[in-house]
């Protein structure tokens, strides 16, 4: 197991958010140090010291929890969830060598046992041997706990799989967002991040001419037209009542 990097430059004189940032930065680049095998599962006991790394940045990161914002909540979230997959994955690949361990003993035992019956010829003439011999293999108790065994180990070895598979998703997150520099930025360690500069909408002026002239059309009061201007159709000849007959 990895041991964790002692921290340097304390002083018990500054102020407690001085302290926890070198102490969590240091942290913090202990678990980054096994950054470059994580893309290959066959690096068991450097991604299983990355896990002990996660643990140790989470605990530190948990411990100064007092002194900063809330935020700090979501960091330790994100921590937490690459301790745990990887222990998922470590503790499925655990039961997987142990299992095989066992049925390698189990196999080995049986093998003595059976040479045993094979080469004593005070254990009976050869027919009787075989017949002894055939009884042992055929035992239904140990096709049965094979089977068994076997069938954890296949269930057990998807667990590690899918698990590696997750922590891969959840470190890429952590890549993406850069969360290392997040985290250092919110300890103080570094300045925080500058925000882009605004970007000039050259159009913008056109635009705001455009609306004010609909709101003022818009607003205008509707005057109806008068009779010249009205549409023939729409004029009403009222009869004379002195014209001629």
């Amino acid at each position: 197991m990895a041991k964790a990097t002692k921290v340097k430059g304390l002083d018990k004189q500054a102020a407690v958010t001085e302290n926890a940032a070198r102490i969590i930065a240091q942290r913090l680049d202990d678990m980054y140090r096994y950054a470059p095998y994580v893309e290959d599962p066959t690096y068991i006991d450097e991604i299983h010291d990355m896990r002990i790394a996660a643990k140790r940045l989470r605990y530190t990161l948990e411990m100064f929890r007092f002194a900063y914002p809330k935020e700090l909540k979501d960091l330790i979230s994100e921590v937490k969830e690459i301790q745990s997959t990887i222990g998922d994955m470590r503790d499925a690949d655990i039961m997987v060598e142990t299992v095989l361990n066992l049925l390698d003993d189990r196999a080995q035992g049986r093998s003595e046992r059976l040479k045993d019956i094979a080469t004593s010829s005070e254990r009976g003439t050869i027919a009787q041997r075989k017949q002894r011999i055939g009884e042992a293999l055929a035992a239904p108790t140990v096709q049965r706990d094979d089977i068994a065994y076997y069938t954890l180990v296949a269930h057990k070895a998807d667990v590690s799989k899918a698990s590696y598979e997750q922590f891969l998703l959840a470190w890429a997150d952590m890549q993406e967002t850069d969360f290392y520099g997040r985290l250092r930025r919110f300890i103080g360690i570094d300045p925080p991040a500058e925000e882009p500069p605004e970007t000039v909408d050259e159009a913008r002026p056109e635009t705001a001419e455009a609306e004010t002239a609909i709101e003022l059309i818009l607003s205008e009061e509707h005057i109806p037209p008068d009779s010249e201007s009205a549409p023939a159709q729409d004029m009403v000849v009222e009869p004379d009542p002195g014209g001629a007959e």
